[in-house]
């Protein structure tokens, strides 16, 4: 029924807001709202964010999200075409409207070139099978680039959006015993100097690992890897190899390296080689392998 679309469809608007709000990103206004574009017309969005991007300089991102919920058998290869297309022309149509920057003041100052498409498949069994499908679909969009080319896109479905809240409660569970000493760490980009924030950006969200540290009661600086790449040990040479390009690998300072995929036979194997690699100077956690929304999120 149309009406249960619709309450379904709020409903999931507001669970993704309680992922993206975890990493604080600051929800602006209402959701489902109407903005005044710059041509006098309006345009229709399910979330308007902001948060600090720490990559560089410190400057706040305005962020539209578009929050998509659908089964499997009612999506169509046109659909996410169409999607960003709509996503890309809202976000050139109110990044210069001087009504909306009147009415959220925080604009005025504040690029918006960034949109999210988060697509939640609620018939997560059937998802499974197919994804494959869906990365056919992502894989053939065809976008005309000079009208993108100031803008990103970004799109989450099942996959992305549970690795983001098993990245949370992994976050969660360690922050509560450390006393929510937590900081991402931003490396040296562009002669700017490294950074330490409590915001995730959005690079870091679609990164293959995740920088972050802090303090324990010691007094000792940990090391902290959220990392999203395979189990096998070119793997972790790669990664070993890029946390050094970084300078993060200190002999002094312990290191833990949350994993994230799941290939036990084989990463039985290779596991002491991978301590090996890192000169046993190393914690290896799990991170939670989500099939369905967690209770945060559903809450």
């Amino acid at each position: 029924m149309a009406e249960d679309q619709g309450v379904n469809g709020d409903l999931w608007n507001d669970q993704a807001n309680n992922l993206i709000t975890k990493f604080n990103w600051e929800s602006i206004g209402d959701s489902n709202i109407d903005l005044p574009n710059d041509n006098g017309s309006v345009s229709g969005v399910d979330r308007l964010y902001k948060y600090i991007d720490s990559l560089k300089t410190n400057t706040l991102e305005g962020v539209i999200v578009e929050a998509k919920r659908y089964k499997t058998d009612s999506f169509t290869s046109g659909s996410l075409q169409s999607w960003i297309v709509t996503l890309d022309k809202k976000l050139n149509n109110l990044k210069n409207s001087s009504e909306l920057q009147e009415k959220f003041p925080d604009f005025s100052n504040m690029p918006l070139r960034t949109g999210i498409i988060m697509i939640w498949f609620h018939n997560v069994h059937d998802y499974y099978l197919y994804k494959s499908t869906f990365k056919k679909y992502a894989l053939n969009v065809k976008l005309n680039r000079k009208n993108l080319s100031s803008n990103k896109i970004y799109v989450f479905e099942n996959d992305g959006i549970l690795k983001l809240a098993s990245l949370y409660i992994s976050i969660k569970e360690l922050n509560d015993k450390i006393n929510n000493r937590l900081r991402f760490y931003y490396p040296s980009v562009d002669l700017n100097p490294a950074k330490r924030s409590e915001v995730l950006n959005i690079n870091y969200m679609i990164s293959k690992f995740i920088l972050a540290d802090f303090i324990d009661n010691d007094g000792v600086e940990n090391k902290v890897v959220f990392y999203f790449g395979g189990l096998n040990i070119e793997s972790f040479q790669r990664l070993k190899h890029a946390l050094i390009s970084y300078s993060y690998i200190d002999n002094d300072k312990p290191l833990i390296i949350y994993t994230y995929m799941r290939d036990d036979e084989e990463f039985r194997k290779v596991k002491i080689e991978v301590i090996k690699l890192f000169k046993e100077h190393i914690e290896l956690r799990e991170m939670e392998l989500l099939i369905n929304l967690p209770t945060f999120m559903r809450s």
